[in-house]
C-alpha cells in the first residue's frame, strides 16, 4: 500500500484504512454505547478501575532506557515518584499541565497539544537533545504529557529511532511493552514515518561516507541487542538482528 503524505497528515483511507492494515499501532478500546466521535486516547482516558483511578496514571513512571522515563501529568505532580526514580529533570510535552517542582527539577516544556493539526516532529530534534543533555551528566528525565499516551510517547519514539538507529516499528514495540497503553494520534504517526525516512536515510549517507563500511552491512542492530537486553523478542541470525519488515516504511532502506 502506498502512504501519500501532505504537511504531517496522511491520506488515502484516513484512519480506517490505517487501522485496519497496521492493528499493531492502533490502540484497541471498546467505546461505550451513546459515544460515537471519541479518539482511542479519549476513550483510554476514561476507562477507570473500581478505585477510580485512570488507567493513565496507575503504577508510575516506566523505564525506557536508564535515563529516560515515560509517564503521566500525574506521575509529574508527585514528588515521590520522582525522587524514588532518581529523576531530576523532566520534558512536559504539553501546554497547560504544570510544573509543580520549578526551583527543585529541571524543566523543558514543548508546548503542543494532541490533536492532528499539531506539528511535533519540529520539536524531536530539540527534545532529543534535551534528553541528551541530561544523559551526558547523568541524570535522568521523565517525558510526560497529560496521559502519557500520545504526545510524550511520540517523543520516547522519535528518540528512540534517532539514537538507536531504530525503524518506527520496532521502536513502538519496544515502548509498548512498558507501557502497553501508548497510542500516538493518526497525525503523530505519519510524522513519526517521515522521521524514520529522514533518520535512516542520514544513517545510510554516514555510512557511505565511510571507508570502513558499507551502508546495509554495518548495521545499527549489535547496538540494539546491547542497548535493549530485556524482553524484546530478538530475532538472531550468525552475526546480526533480523529487523522485522516495516509495512509501513516510506522509503526503502538503502
Amino acid at each position: 500500500m502506498e502512504l501519500l503524505l501532505e504537511g504531517s497528515h496522511i491520506k488515502k483511507g484516513g484512519y480506517e484504512k490505517f487501522s485496519s492494515d497496521y492493528p499493531e499501532f492502533c490502540l484497541k478500546t471498546k467505546i461505550p454505547s451513546g459515544i460515537s466521535s471519541l479518539s482511542s486516547t479519549d476513550v483510554t482516558e476514561t476507562n477507570c478501575t473500581s478505585c477510580g483511578t485512570p488507567h493513565h496514571d496507575q503504577g508510575g513512571p516506566v523505564e525506557i532506557l536508564p535515563f529516560l522515563y515515560l509517564g503521566s501529568a500525574y506521575h509529574a505532580s508527585r514528588k515521590d515518584m520522582l525522587d524514588a526514580l532518581g529523576i531530576n529533570a523532566l520534558l512536559n510535552v504539553s501546554s497547560n499541565c504544570p510544573n509543580h517542582f520549578e526551583g527543585y527539577y529541571q524543566y523543558k516544556c514543548i508546548p503542543v497539544e494532541d490533536n492532528h493539526k499539531a506539528d511535533i516532529s519540529s520539536w524531536f530534534i530539540e527534545a532529543i537533545e534535551y534528553i541528551d543533555s541530561i544523559k551526558d551528566f547523568n541524570g535522568r528525565v521523565l517525558v510526560h504529557c497529560q496521559a502519557g499516551i500520545s504526545r510524550s510517547a511520540t517523543i520516547c519514539l522519535a528518540y528512540l529511532m534517532k539514537k538507536k538507529l531504530l525503524k518506527l516499528e520496532e521502536a513502538f514495540e519496544f515502548v509498548k511493552q512498558r507501557r502497553s497503553i501508548i497510542s500516538p494520534n493518526f497525525s503523530f504517526m505519519g510524522q513519526l514515518l517521515q522521521f524514520e525516512s529522514q533518520v535512516l536515510a542520514t544513517s545510510c549517507a554516514v555510512e557511505a561516507a565511510s571507508p570502513s563500511a558499507a551502508c546495509g552491512k554495518s548495521t545499527p542492530t549489535s547496538q540494539f541487542v546491547f542497548s535493549f537486553p530485556v524482553s524484546v523478542a530478538v530475532h538472531t541470525q550468525p552475526s546480526s538482528l533480523t529487523y522485522l519488515q516495516s509495512p509501513i516504511t516510506t522509503s526503502p532502506r538503502c
